[in-house]
């Protein structure tokens, strides 16, 4: 688990409920709607997703929010760059996002992201489950360090729906 001090840190869970899912689950002390926002719309996309620390931006970030609708994102890191893009494929704002996903680096390997957004009382919990095409693909993700980085991008992305409540 990610350490943090940011709120509902500790809410994070990652879990692999199918030899070939990960499934993470993360409260935000947030409106479901905001959180919907936030997690759609490339000016909020690019201060929280992939966002790691120093030397992490989001120099690239395309979202045509509408089934069929293509989405690429680009996350620069101190080592380099990691490119990914989808394609958009059920839009049921502010409750439910679901869309394809490939890491360009291995252009044929074709991941599908379930996003449910759920009220609880004025919180928000967020559950994405992937779908991976073998449990090879899923353990080599797992193995990459996913769970880390979405649970710190996740901080970043409670630090960020706290900021646009404020607006």
């Amino acid at each position: 688990m990610v350490e943090s001090q940011t709120a509902n840190s500790d809410s994070f869970q990652v879990t692999t409920p199918s030899a070939d899912e990960v499934r993470m689950t993360r409260l935000f002390d947030a409106p479901r709607h905001l959180v919907f926002e936030a997690m759609t719309r490339p000016e909020h996309i690019k201060r929280w997703w992939g966002c790691l620390g120093e030397g992490y931006s989001v120099p690239v970030c395309e979202m045509d929010l509408r089934p069929g609708g293509k989405w690429r994102f680009v996350n620069r890191h101190p080592g380099g760059e990691a490119a990914f893009h989808g394609e958009n494929q059920e839009i049921t704002p502010p409750s439910r996002l679901v869309f394809t996903e490939i890491f360009e680096q291995f252009p044929d390997t074709v991941s599908v992201v379930t996003a449910t957004y759920t009220e609880e009382g004025t919180k928000t919990r967020l559950t994405a489950t992937v779908r991976y095409p073998s449990t090879e693909v899923r353990d080599m993700v797992l193995a990459s360090g996913m769970p880390k980085g979405a649970g710190i991008s996740y901080d970043r992305l409670e630090a960020l729906v706290a900021q646009l409540q404020q607006r």
